[in-house]
């Protein structure tokens, strides 16, 4: 038996109304005792009337301070009456300060307009010389409450839309090589991923809620935060992984008139357009209106390739009342672009690694059009209503739809050293639809003179897939011992194959989830917390349907208990923390379409890790670092044998992170980190010992860019940087080993407030390289990129 998965009802509703009672013990003593506190809340804009972010927000004599958002707007809770000086300041602006009175029970609102300083008027962009722009933490999402660095007993990265933009990010899976211990990755029909520690994690999370997102364009990314760890506990089994999930949080509407567009051009024929517009839509910026949107088009490096992506999100923005405001966003992408080979069978051969195999890298096995052509359309919607001053209510919703209409798959089955047969396989109509829905309640209150910030919540998710798969068998013999040649792929024959073929099968699979939750982050003192986190999970999935049929196997409903327990001690206060965590995951897997055709129902895997390590935030923030160790446990694993899904194994992923962001001087910004990751099999009935396949244990990450401030070249800048990521196995018996690489990139730019000149060099050495799946990635590419700004 599961430790936390507990058939006997009698025990899951026992332990459910204890945890209800708790939580509503907590919330009617924050009730009373929040009677005699205010709170004081305010905007922060500069002199053109732009929203200013990152601005230090400091209150004197209580020794407390915060930092505005991207909105330019700070809160202070929880303030006793009396009166106060309130400085505003920021690397550029002139700092302002401000005497004001807070009466007890009322709110008070205060609003600075910064001006720049007068050697920085006229030639400096703010944002480029904030302190460590490129670390900033703060997230509502981590923890689904307010929480910083420091407190926070998880790991987790962010990459911000400036970081993004240095790098001239054209692609969504090139942000992630900012994070430790990650190694972002294409699947053969071109959906993007990333292994973390050791897992595969998809880009199904946005804001913090589930989506249909094969494809995601950077367009419209604030940040990407990358959380480590199994985190059902907050965020559920469906949408993670147990190595962590990829938050894609996106850009919303502020109060100004502002926008940004831009042209990049690139090798390949790549050739991109962007645009981004925020208006406010009333004379009292109540309603707030901001569009991003890309059109993306390029070939590919092989002699076949290319990808065509356009992206339209629209988001809109309504405040009410100071109390209650909504959001609406929109996300709607169209791709078409081509599939790539993943081989199979080659344990047939006697190739021991992938530069073994007798098949130019730049030699596609595809055809000129043969690809898998895709759209999306993900729908957001949230309310909040600020209950009193202690308690906030959130309601959010996300409805996600990917449809893939036809997709042509391309499987090698090799049969000896230089010969193949090229199978197809083709996928099509393929619907995937997913609703999500939540109800988040969050608490910040004293009790016994200890402060809580409390979250509790409900959630509910449904998923169905709905997919026709038709088998086309061999489409030719390759046979390279006679010629070097390999065609392309024709259409029109694969077209006439899909018309005549009898070998199709139309499945339909559906599952849910409903769930209660709650995490409270106890102040035990000012520099000890202790985070007690418990999730109830109800999982149903329905048997699934084939041709028509519904099978009498792979229906089944669950109740899982997912518990997250955390302390953090700050050492030195503000600067220097120690954390420690216990986390738990599980995963109702659906069932697995096999490349055979074939449907298998796997049972639910489950993961449990411990880690602890040190955090730092010093020298006025120019410092910002994490070291960390965890060890994660999983039951009923799977493994990859030629292709073919099997659970029958516990593993163990354990390893170490190290991650640097660091501004030592102005101009000066370094992202850089290492990670090891042991990932192994520990029990099955085969390849005990074995890494499981297609797990790195070794990665370095950094980047290096240097903004003048002097007279002779202001403005100018330049980055470099690069990507290490060692060799690992491509299948499950340890015998083909993908290869290590490393990648270096390089860029020159020059940045005005109201334009900004890019060039940039990817792979400069030319670095032939192979990521999950056997997939050829990108060989030396150059892009240069011009943006205006209003």
């Amino acid at each position: 038996m599961n430790l936390f998965t507990f058939p006997d009802k009698t025990v899951q509703t026992s332990i459910f109304k204890y945890f209800s009672v708790i939580i509503l013990l907590l919330v009617f003593a924050s009730l009373s005792a929040q009677a005699q506190l205010s709170a004081l809340v305010g905007t922060v804009k500069t002199s053109d009337g732009r929203a200013a972010a990152a601005v230090t927000i400091a209150i004197s004599p209580l020794n407390r301070s915060t930092q505005t958002n991207e909105k330019g707007e700070f809160r202070f809770n929880r303030l006793p009456a009396g009166n106060y000086t309130v400085t505003a300041k920021s690397v550029g602006l002139q700092a302002q300060i401000k005497e004001t009175a807070v009466i007890s029970g009322q709110n008070t609102t205060m609003i600075f307009t910064l001006t720049e300083t007068s050697g920085q008027l006229e030639s400096v962009n703010i944002m480029s010389f904030k302190t460590n722009k490129f670390a900033n933490k703060k997230s509502e999402y981590v923890a689904r409450m307010p929480l910083d660095n420091l407190e926070n007993p998880q790991v987790y990265t962010s990459v911000g839309k400036e970081l993004i933009a240095e790098q001239v990010v054209v692609d969504f899976k090139e942000s992630l090589r900012n994070v430790p211990g990650i190694a972002p990755n294409n699947n053969p029909a071109g959906g993007t991923g990333a292994t973390i520690r050791g897992f595969n994690a998809t880009t199904t999370v946005r804001n913090g809620l589930a989506v249909q997102s094969y494809q995601t364009d950077p367009i419209n990314l604030e940040r990407v935060e990358v959380i480590k760890g199994p985190s059902a506990t907050l965020f559920g089994s469906s949408i993670v992984s147990f190595g962590g999930l990829i938050n894609q949080v996106t850009k919303k509407p502020f109060d100004s008139l502002a926008g940004e567009v831009g042209v990049t051009l690139g090798s390949y024929e790549l050739s991109r357009l962007t645009a981004d517009i925020n208006t406010p839509l009333n004379k009292d910026k109540t309603a707030l209106l901001r569009i991003n949107a890309a059109a993306h088009r390029e070939n590919s490096f092989q002699n076949f390739g290319y990808k065509r992506m356009y992206t339209f999100a629209p988001s809109f923005a309504y405040k009410v009342s100071d109390r209650l405001s909504f959001l609406f966003e929109g996300e709607f992408n169209q791709t078409n672009r081509s599939t790539v080979a993943y081989y199979q069978n080659l344990g047939r051969t006697g190739y021991k690694n992938f530069r073994d195999i007798p098949i130019g890298f730049e030699t596609s096995l595809g055809g000129a059009d043969i690809d898998a052509s895709l759209k999306s359309t993900n729908i957001f919607a949230e309310g909040k209503y600020r209950i009193s001053e202690e308690w906030t209510s959130t309601t959010s919703i996300s409805y996600g739809e990917n449809q893939i209409d036809h997709s042509s798959q391309i499987y090698p089955q090799w049969i000896s050293d230089n010969i193949f047969d090229r199978a197809i396989f083709n996928y099509g109509p393929r619907i995937f639809t997913s609703l999500n829905g939540q109800q988040n309640f969050n608490g910040d209150f004293k009790l016994a003179g200890m402060r809580n910030r409390l979250l509790a919540g409900v959630n509910f998710y449904t998923f169905r897939s709905s997919l026709r798969f038709t088998n086309l068998g061999v489409y030719d013999r390759i046979n390279l011992n006679t010629s070097q040649v390999i065609p392309g792929l024709n259409s029109e024959k694969i077209s006439a194959l899909i018309a005549t073929s009898t070998s199709q099968t139309n499945t339909t699979n559906k599952q849910g989830s409903y769930s209660a939750y709650a995490s409270d982050v106890l102040s035990i003192t000012d520099r000890l917390n202790a985070m007690l986190s418990l999730r109830v999970d109800r999982f149903e999935n329905a048997a699934p349907i084939s041709n028509g049929v519904k099978a009498t196997t792979g229906s089944f409903n669950q109740t899982a208990f997912s518990p997250k327990l955390g302390l953090s001690y700050q050492v030195v206060k503000d600067q220097l923390s120690l954390f420690g965590n216990y986390m738990n995951g599980f995963q109702n897997n659906g069932p697995v379409t096999q490349p055979t055709g074939t449907i298998d129902i796997l049972k639910p895997r489950q993961a449990n890790q411990w880690e602890g390590g040190v955090k730092v935030e010093a020298f006025g923030k120019k410092l910002n670092a994490t070291l960390s160790y965890y060890d994660i446990k999983i039951t009923n694993d799977t493994r990859l044998v030629n292709g073919i899904t099997i659970q029958d194994a516990t593993s163990k992923s354990k390893g170490f992170e190290a991650e640097v962001i660091a501004n030592p001087i102005s101009g000066l910004n370094i992202v850089a980190g290492y990670a090891k990751n042991s990932y192994r099999i520990i029990n099955a009935a085969a390849n005990v010992g074995n890494y499981q396949a297609q797990t790195p244990t070794d990665y370095a990450n950094i980047w290096v860019s240097y903004k003048f401030t002097g007279q002779t070249l202001k403005n100018i800048g330049l980055g470099f940087g690069g990507n290490y990521v060692s060799d690992n196995f491509f299948d499950a018996e340890n015998t083909i080993v993908i290869p290590k690489y490393t990648v270096i990139n390089a860029s020159v730019f020059y940045d005005q407030p109201k334009w900004r000149l890019s060039i940039k060099a990817n792979n400069i050495s030319n670095e032939k390289y192979w990521t999950n799946y056997g997939i050829p990635e990108t060989l030396r590419q150059y892009l240069a990129n011009i943006s205006f700004k209003f």
